[in-house]
């Protein structure tokens, strides 16, 4: 598919089919429409349909349709780890605002077979905001039959897509006969068993033929095709070109054109100047039920490491006293230099003591290494300390040392004899490594994530933002071509290696990371919210400066050592750890024996003069509840804004520093609500984050 398309249907039924090679978006003029979506039969009346890459669709009853299909290369450059992702239609806040899109698109496409429209990319960047959801791996979707059977073997499928799959395994694993299974494929998919595992396989597939250089046969295999020629001639049933012809098709598409399919609109003039007379807003009105939600996802705990110099730059300031970053959950303080880590007396009491009261607040701490006569130096402190701390060998208490052992000056040959020596000793020490060095060394990525595998480090540091990191990756591997921003570098990167997401670490982030970020203005909290999602989603781990030393850094204090608002909004996440939750792109939901825990925020980017509205609901029978509520904005808890950093390198009286820092914290307050009689509004303004927690109060 060179173009995308539009099309409006008069009639439309369909068979049951795969979306393959596109993302398609319906929506009935006539507000009838009926679709079975991967097995869920589902009235949406004039509300936007999306259907996903890899979904099993069925349209039973739709008048007046409307169709827009968008090939995958057109989605591709706004989003390189498609494949790992789908978007969720019951998230979209802006389906008004897309169907006048897509409405006034057709309008211009009457006089036009086929231009190029900037409302495409548009649609695109909307579905890309609002409904992505990301996934561990390639997206396939989940059958939500009637029958339970089916939908275990359609999940035991997809665990074992990749490899040959025929009707006797799966009449072994589950005990039922080949027509049994041909019977309930056929009634409740409308496809038979063959059918849809070859799809699915096809649909997967174009993953590796976009973005490999894997030879065609190599790909079959992987899929777990018996045959080349098979794969070859099943590719070409569901696409009409063959592997080959359709990699070389994928460099022709540079244009977001678009074609209209059907030659006269003008019975639906009509629709067009309802739809197009009042301009919706492209964000709607956030209503959330209370009553009605599912808690599907999973808000997972990110590992958190603090950069700093020198361990003695902490303990000889006042900054010793103020480091108690208990509200980042695992976090651990990364010292990048030890070379006055020496053994005298003064020295190390103070190094002993103050890794006590680390540990105490259940923080732990790295220590990089640079040299074998380093690592010997780091042993021997930790065991002086397990010496003058016994309480932490005698009662088991737990202490948390890390050792991370730096490639770009330590040998592979190295490695491998300190980290031989390390898992031999008594005490419990973490290992970590960081790959740039391994990377420079080897000369191979496949090597490299060979050896990652081999070593089973706890956590394995990339410098994503350094530039000669990003040209060996690139030098390695096409997977890396015409990516912008670094988070797809790194998420890439954890996708081509297979290491978990929670045990690769981005090694410090720095603003550059946002690229649609002001750089004259503060870190504003839609790009903060958006990093955050990021990390809980994938239980990643992540470094910060502990203080800015230039513009580009994020850290948790900034010059005079008062927290940045990132801290504020680890707090606000605290409660929803590893808890099953409701993750959208701009708000977070959990219940516990507390009540129910929200996180509002407004995660539009390029609106800074407008407000995010959200309205709290419930339905059931009249209770009271009371809200405590946390707000931070640029009024309460923004240092950059009550203490600018042009005050950075100015000396500024302590009494003074201590009556910011009090006055420029979350806004905390309480209020008594009754639902469903007082449905509980909020306007969310640009930089601005709302914690709540709802709590019923007893009678």
């Amino acid at each position: 598919m060179e173009h995308a398309t539009l099309c409006i249907h008069e009639f439309l039924t369909t068979n049951t089919r795969r979306c393959i090679n596109q993302v398609i978006l319906l929506f009935s003029l006539k507000g009838q429409i009926d679709i079975n979506i991967n097995g869920k039969q589902g009235s949406f009346d004039s509300n936007i349909v999306i259907i996903n890459h890899s979904d099993l669709f069925r349209i039973t009853h739709a008048e007046q349709l409307v169709e827009l299909k968008i090939p995958i290369q057109q989605i591709i450059p706004l989003n390189q780890l498609f494949f790992n992702c789908h978007y969720d239609v019951k998230v979209l806040n802006s389906s008004e605002y897309l169907k006048h899109l897509i409405l006034n698109m057709i309008e211009k496409l009457s006089d036009h077979s086929t231009i190029e429209l900037p409302q495409l990319t548009e649609i695109i960047a909307i579905l890309e905001q609002e409904t992505k959801k990301s996934n561990d791996y390639f997206y396939i979707p989940n059958i939500q039959s009637d029958n339970e059977l089916l939908n275990k073997i359609s999940e035991y499928i997809k665990c074992h897509i990749t490899r040959p799959i025929m009707s006797k395994e799966i009449s072994a694993t589950f005990y039922i006969s080949a027509s049994y299974i041909s019977i309930l494929f056929k009634k409740y998919l409308g496809i038979s068993f063959k059918h849809y595992i070859t799809s699915l396989k096809i649909a997967i597939s174009l993953s590796e033929v976009m973005n490999s250089n894997k030879t065609i046969y190599t790909i079959s295999e992987n899929m777990g095709f018996n045959h080349y020629a098979n794969y070859t001639q099943q590719f070409k049933n569901y696409l009409n070109l063959t592997p080959i012809s359709y990699r070389k098709r994928l460099n022709l598409l540079h244009h977001k054109s678009v074609k209209l399919l059907t030659t006269d609109v003008s019975d639906y003039s009509c629709y067009f100047k309802s739809q197009l007379i009042d301009k919706p807003q492209t964000f709607n009105i956030q209503t959330i039920n209370l009553d009605y939600l599912e808690y599907d996802d999973s808000a997972k705990q990110p590992t958190v490491f603090i950069h700093i110099d020198s361990i003695m730059d902490v303990i000889q300031t006042n900054l010793n006293q103020k480091l108690n970053f208990s509200d980042l959950s695992n976090c651990y303080l990364l010292i990048n230099n030890i070379s006055n880590l020496a053994l005298e007396t003064l020295n190390l009491n103070g190094i002993v003591n103050f890794i006590d009261t680390l540990f105490s607040q259940c923080m732990g701490v790295v220590i990089k290494i640079k040299s074998i006569e380093q690592y010997e130096k780091v042993e021997q402190v930790i065991s002086q300390f397990l010496i003058f701390k016994p309480k932490y060998h005698n009662h088991n208490e737990m202490y948390h040392f890390m050792i991370l052992f730096d490639t770009e000056y330590l040998s592979l040959n190295d490695v491998n004899r300190l980290y031989i020596r390390a898992k031999s000793l008594s005490i419990n020490i973490k290992l970590a490594i960081n790959i740039e060095g391994v990377l420079n060394q080897t000369q191979n990525l496949n090597h490299t994530i060979t050896l990652l595998h081999r070593f089973n480090f706890d956590f394995n540091f990339i410098d994503i933002e350094r530039n000669d990191v990003r040209a060996m990756v690139h030098k390695y591997s096409n997977r890396f071509d015409n990516i912008s921003n670094y988070q797809d570098y790194y998420e890439i990167f954890i996708a081509i290696s297979k290491l978990k997401p929670s045990k690769c670490v981005y090694t410090k982030i720095t603003k550059n990371y946002f690229t649609q970020r002001d750089p004259k203005t503060p870190l504003g909290v839609s790009e903060m919210m958006q990093h955050f999602l990021f990390l809980i989603k994938n239980g990643a781990a992540i470094g910060y400066e502990l203080m800015s030393k230039n513009g580009s850094d994020i850290a948790l204090m900034n010059q005079h050592g008062i927290y940045e608002p990132i801290v504020y909004i680890f707090q606000f996440l605290k409660p929803f750890y590893n808890k099953p939750a409701l993750i959208q792109s701009n708000y977070l939901i959990t219940k516990d024996k507390h009540g129910i825990h929200l996180l509002l925020f407004n995660s539009k980017q390029h609106t800074t003069e407008k407000t995010q509205k959200f309205i709290l609901k419930k339905q059931s029978s009249i209770s009271k509840s009371i809200l405590f509520i946390r707000t931070l904005n640029r009024e309460h808890g923004f240092i950059a804004y009550a203490l600018p950093p042009i005050f950075n390198n100015t000396f500024i009286e302590q009494s003074l520093l201590r009556n910011i820092e009090r006055s420029n914290m979350p806004k905390s307050e309480l209020r008594h609500t009754t639902f469903p009689n007082s449905p509980i509004e909020f306007d969310i303004g640009h930089d601005e984050v709302k914690y709540m927690l709802l709590t019923p109060t007893h009678k």
